[in-house]
């Protein structure tokens, strides 16, 4: 599985456009299903669920090519999971410093027929605290 960090904040919007570059074809009529976990290999249920993120695949461009993201041939997933992060996920399983951000780790399965086809990419997602304002 290869690995891509990403970055959120407790009760705000998370609409990051995530940008996976592979060789080979994507399998027709796949789902893309997001979880995020306490940590790798955290079996249960997970701390947030996107059942059926939302994406595009298409070949890389050549600007992509030339920036080295990509290699020619290859095709390039874009997420674009739309979610509100939960304020009440679960904290402290890393006994983060006060003010620092709780770490759980991410992953996508591509999944057709009921089937988990592959995990081709996940990470850790560094999920913050937020700063509320009242004067807004």
């Amino acid at each position: 599985m290869d690995r891509l960090d990403l970055e959120a904040t407790r009760g705000d919007a998370w609409r990051p456009v995530i940008e996976y570059a592979y060789a080979g074809s994507f399998p027709a009529g796949a789902i893309c299903r997001m979880q995020w976990r306490l940590y790798e290999g955290h079996t249960g249920t997970p701390c947030l669920d996107i059942p059926a993120c939302e994406y595009y695949d298409d070949w890389a461009t050549a600007e992509q090519i030339a920036e080295g993201f990509a290699r020619p041939g290859d095709r390039v997933l874009k997420l674009l999971p739309n979610i509100t992060v939960p304020p009440g996920m679960p904290t402290g399983l890393n006994q983060p410093e006060a003010g620092e951000a709780d770490r759980y780790f991410w992953d996508l399965a591509v999944i057709v027929d009921d089937v988990v086809l592959l995990r081709p990419i996940g990470g850790n997602i560094f999920v913050n605290k937020g700063v509320t304002r009242n004067d807004a």
